[in-house]
């Protein structure tokens, strides 16, 4: 059983929902210990993903080493630098590295990535272990940034302040750059690094030494333009959101193009009764969200697990819990007019995925769009919404609490293929719908067109929509589903059983 990954080609036979399924029920691509990539079954998938590549000449799980190709950057103990804000990031260039030596301490600098590399010579930030296996920690509170970056971020005072108050690290080109406009960091790697505690509730020493608090809308890793940024095997936790990436319509520059997430820890986000910030904040084109464990949020916080705006997107073989939506997938605000010359975004993939979800938090597929009110024609909210397909299939989800919607689809004018799925409601759940509304213009109709294909598994007791409040669309299909009692033995078996990833579209 194959599987197309990013780059196109066939990633290999053992990248199959067999051997993904048990990795993501356990939790242990990127879960709770620094060693459990260790497990022969999290070996077996580092050595998959390490050849699916996409033509970098960086593996998202290879040692940290210095790629020969640059200057190596080594930071720690006995290093040449021993703080971050040592570093010389504002001179980067192609193939260099920059090594981040484990020790006890955290780390407790900031810094801002601008460097273009390639895809032969790429750019790298990641840690290297301690002899227990512990990745190094860069820690948000106290954090220091580096004086030498201050024309980099703004040559505004304003957008300087800001540009550091809502990020930890930032990746977007040099403001004193000549060519900054029309530019975008590219072909850039983070792994390997514990990356924490970047919210309002704590400070950070800014490039003039004056101390200021973190934005109450930032990331622990903001992304204000790139190509080719790849996240990987990092935990990133205790921020306003984990990963932030913005596209805009300024320029072609200005779009945020193939970020790659992949078997990041990413949990504790959000900020206490606020819905507009999430566990990640995705825009662009291209974007791949994979291998991730995505934990439950800061508590009391109301954001999504998964936000994103994004043309082409894929969300394959994660590990979700928690969220108001488990997945938020909505229009592309920002960049309307460059999504919608681009084909692919009117088709989005998310499959091979484990979403455990409180229902009463709130729908757990949201797909279309999030602002309504709007007229034909217009360039905002529901002319700009993704009026395509969603292909959910190969997903396991189990929902607890009172009551539990599967999908929230935005208008009929937004379709749903479903097949090979396993849906659990918990015995506590007493509203077990598969589709809601939302508000919406009065020229569209909300509710989406879901057609359940083959091999859907659904616990007894589903219905379509409540009696009580009538839904619009349609659902197609509901004959084919085959109902079960309870999550099954063994879902991993049972979902290859039925086929896996084949016959599927493949996914380029």
């Amino acid at each position: 059983m194959e599987i197309t990954g990013k780059s196109g080609r066939a990633a290999g036979p053992l990248l199959s929902t067999g051997l993904l399924l048990p990795l993501l029920l356990a939790g242990c691509l990127s879960g709770g210990s620094d060693r459990e990539i260790a497990s022969p079954q999290a070996q077996a998938l580092e050595a998959i993903l390490q050849s699916e590549s996409g033509g970098s000449a960086l593996q998202p799980f290879s040692a940290c080493e210095a790629s020969g190709l640059g200057t190596d950057h080594r930071v720690g103990p006995g290093q040449p630098y021993t703080e971050l804000e040592q570093v010389p990031w504002e001179s980067l260039r192609a193939g260099d590295t920059v090594r981040i030596f484990h020790r006890a301490e955290p780390y407790r600098g900031k810094f801002m990535l601008a460097a273009q590399g390639t895809a032969a010579a790429p750019v790298r930030v990641c840690g290297v272990r301690s002899a227990a296996g512990e990745r190094p920690t860069i820690n948000g509170s106290g954090a220091v940034s580096r004086p030498a970056l201050a024309s980099g971020y703004s040559a505004s005072a304003e957008y300087r302040l800001l540009h550091q108050a809502r990020s930890l690290i930032l990746i977007k080109p040099l403001a004193s750059a000549a060519d900054a406009w029309t530019q975008a960091p590219s072909h850039i790697q983070i792994d390997g690094l514990r990356i924490v505690r970047a919210h309002p509730d704590l400070s950070f020493t800014d490039v003039d030494g004056v101390s200021r608090r973190y934005e109450a809308f930032g990331a622990c890793i903001w992304i204000e333009r790139g190509r080719n940024i790849t996240l990987a095997d990092n935990e990133i936790a205790d921020c306003q959101m984990g990963v932030f990436s913005k596209s805009t319509d300024d320029n072609s520059a200005s779009v945020t193009r193939d970020l790659r997430l992949i078997g990041n820890h990413i949990h504790g986000h959000g900020i206490r009764g606020s819905d507009r910030v999430h566990a990640t904040y995705t825009q662009g084109v291209g974007t791949v969200i994979e291998f991730n464990r995505y934990g439950p949020p800061r508590e009391g916080a109301l954001g999504n697990a998964i936000k994103d705006r994004s043309a082409g997107l894929i969300v394959r073989h994660n590990r979700i819990e928690e969220g108001a939506h488990a997945l938020d997938l909505v229009e592309a605000e920002d960049f309307p007019k460059t999504a919608l010359a681009t084909a692919a975004y009117r088709e989005t993939h998310v499959h091979g995925n484990v979403i455990i979800k409180r229902g009463d938090t709130g729908t757990t597929v949201h797909y279309g769009g999030d602002h309504y009110g709007s007229w034909p024609g217009a360039m905002w909210g529901e002319p700009i919404y993704r009026k395509g397909t969603l292909h959910f299939y190969d997903n396991l989800v189990e929902l607890t609490g009172s009551s539990a919607v599967l999908f929230q689809i935005s208008t009929t004018e937004e379709r749903v293929q479903a097949w090979n799925n396993i849906v659990v409601y918990a015995p506590t759940v007493q509203s077990r719908l598969l589709r809601a509304e939302q508000d919406i213009g009065a020229s569209w109709t909300s509710g989406g067109i879901v057609t359940l294909g083959a091999n859907n598994r659904i616990v007894s007791g589903w219905r379509d929509t409540s009696p009580w409040h009538p839904v619009g669309g349609q659902l197609i299909g509901a004959e084919r589903v085959t109902t079960i009692d309870a999550m099954p033995a063994d879902p991993a078996a049972l979902i290859a059983q039925s086929g896996g990833l084949l016959g599927a579209p493949q996914v380029r």
